[in-house]
């Protein structure tokens, strides 16, 4: 089966914000090896999981689809901005945006509604080199909600704080995304990415 991927156009059957070309030339761009997935069809399918990771951030997505039901995928959006954190340097600040007729303002850069933003490709990349490597890994289920507090392995002995994530965090595709989510108008994120 071919992969799906989305244009900027809202498609209905799309399965992918990345072709097996360019996850490729960004995964050999940086060293990173998906070289598990032997084939361009496992390749397909770790980028169809990866996909499915990243759009689980869609209740942080500022904006909504921009064919609302109609579309596959989280992206594109109407109303999604980029957030530009100006650093204390002023108040408020206004300059262009890709659009003649738009100025963006407070810190926030609005997306055009036909728009996959370069940070939910790269996220989607990041997140097929870890799925080619060990499918299912980006979203495993978790026996008793991988609320582990204490484990044991002979003379070693683990003890996790009591408010210790039971998952692996995933900081590169957190800090990749974290100028499209929504909780940055209050200076943070809510949560984090996460593997078991």
């Amino acid at each position: 089966m071919t992969l799906v991927v989305e244009d900027g156009t809202g498609k209905a059957n799309a399965e992918s914000y990345v072709s097996v070309v360019d996850f490729k030339t960004y995964a050999d761009g940086r060293g990173l090896d998906y070289t598990a997935a032997s084939t361009d069809t496992l390749v397909e399918q770790a980028l169809r999981r990866a996909t499915a990771y990243v759009d689980a951030y869609r209740n942080r997505f500022s904006g909504y689809r921009t064919n609302r039901r109609a579309q596959a995928l989280e992206w594109p959006r109407i109303g999604a901005y980029y957030f530009l954190p100006d650093n204390g340097r002023s108040i408020g600040f206004i300059y262009p945006t890709d659009r003649d007729d738009q100025l963006g303002s407070q810190g926030y850069d609005y997306i055009p509604a036909n728009v996959i933003p370069p940070e939910v490709i790269q996220a989607t990349c990041e997140a097929a080199v870890r799925e080619s490597a060990s499918p299912g890994s980006m979203q495993p289920d978790l026996e008793r909600g991988g609320a582990i507090q204490e484990l044991q392995a002979g003379s070693v002995r683990i003890v996790y704080a009591a408010n210790a994530s039971a998952q692996t965090t995933i900081q590169i595709i957190d800090t990749i995304l974290d100028a499209l989510l929504m909780a940055n108008a209050n200076g943070g994120l809510f949560g984090r990415a996460v593997r078991g």
